[in-house]
C-alpha cells in the first residue's frame, strides 16, 4: 500500500538532500482544535507527519498545502530507516524485548526527551484519522487519572480524533510521543529516583520538531507528481532534485491536467 504526502517543491528539496521526514509538534498544526480535550501536561508532548492512503489526487489538499504550485510524494506505508534497537534499560524506560525502530537509541533517549511510544509495531506510532463532532469528548475520556498518575488507553486516540470540518483531508498520520526527562548524566540507576526528577520538571516540549531519517532505498524509487497543470520551469526544478539526490525516483504528471483550470 502506498501514502501521500502534498507539500511544496522547496520542501521537496529539503527532504531529498536530508533524507529525512519532519515530524511537527501537534499544537503548531494548521487545526487549531488538535490540543483540544487535552489536559496541559500533554499538549506539547506529541509530534505528527500527515498522509493520506487516498490515492485519488485531491484539489482541496493540492490548494491549503502547495497552493496549487508544489508536488504529491508518494511512498510506502512504512519508509523509515530501520534501527535495531536491543531490550535493557535506557533512563526511567526501558524495552523488555529487541526490535525495529524508525529511529536509533540515541535520538530515541536524548538529554531532553524520550520517545515513549515506539514498540516495534506500526500501529503503535500509526493512526487513521476519524473525524467526528465529538473529538473533544473522545480525548478526554482516553485520559484517566489514578493515585495522581496520568495514564492514556490508548495513547493513539489522542491522535486519532479531529473536528469534522477537516474530513476532506482523509489524514493517515505517523506520531512520536515524547516525554521530557532529565538528562542522561543525571540517571543514576534508580527508577523511583528518575521518576520524581521526572515529575519535577515542566512537562513541555521546547523542540518545535523531530526530523526521522527515510530509508535510503525508499527515498531512491521515489514517486513525485506534480501539481496540475505545471509550468515548464517547475517541471525541470523537480527533474533536477530527483537526478541531483534520488538514482531511480521517478516524476509523473497530474491526472488533472486539462481538468482544472489554474488561475
Amino acid at each position: 500500500m502506498s501514502i501521500y504526502h502534498y507539500t511544496t517543491i522547496k520542501s521537496l528539496a529539503l527532504i531529498l538532500n536530508s533524507k529525512k521526514i519532519r515530524f511537527t509538534r501537534l499544537d503548531l498544526l494548521d487545526d487549531l482544535s488538535e490540543i483540544d480535550g487535552l489536559t496541559d501536561e500533554f499538549k506539547t508532548l506529541f509530534y505528527v507527519s500527515c498522509w493520506t492512503e487516498d490515492s485519488e489526487e485531491n484539489i482541496s489538499l493540492w490548494s491549503l498545502y502547495t497552493d496549487m504550485k508544489g508536488i504529491r510524494l508518494e511512498f510506502p506505508n512504512y519508509f523509515f530507516q530501520s534501527h535495531y534497537i536491543e531490550k535493557g534499560d535506557y533512563g526511567y524506560w526501558g524495552y523488555t524485548k529487541d526490535f525495529i525502530s524508525p529511529l536509533p537509541i540515541e535520538k530515541i533517549r536524548t538529554d531532553d526527551y524520550f520517545i515513549g511510544n515506539l514498540t516495534g509495531e506500526q500501529d503503535s506510532f500509526y493512526v487513521q484519522v476519524n473525524y467526528t463532532s465529538n473529538h473533544t469528548k473522545l480525548k478526554t475520556k482516553s485520559i484517566t487519572t489514578i493515585n495522581d498518575q496520568t495514564q492514556v488507553t490508548p495513547i493513539c486516540n489522542l491522535l486519532r480524533f479531529k473536528h469534522p470540518i477537516w474530513k476532506f483531508q482523509n489524514e493517515s498520520r505517523f506520531f512520536l510521543m515524547s516525554v521530557p526527562l532529565p538528562p542522561l548524566q543525571s540517571f543514576n540507576g534508580d527508577r523511583i529516583e528518575q521518576m520524581k526528577s521526572y515529575q519535577g520538571i515542566g512537562l513541555s516540549n521546547e523542540h518545535k520538531f523531530i526530523d526521522v531519517d527515510i530509508d535510503t532505498a525508499i527515498l531512491n524509487n521515489i514517486i513525485v507528481r506534480l501539481h496540475p497543470n505545471c509550468d515548464y520551469a517547475d517541471k525541470l526544478i523537480v527533474e533536477s532534485l530527483l537526478k541531483m539526490y534520488s538514482s531511480n525516483g521517478e516524476m509523473e504528471n497530474s491526472n488533472l491536467d486539462g481538468i482544472f483550470r489554474s488561475k
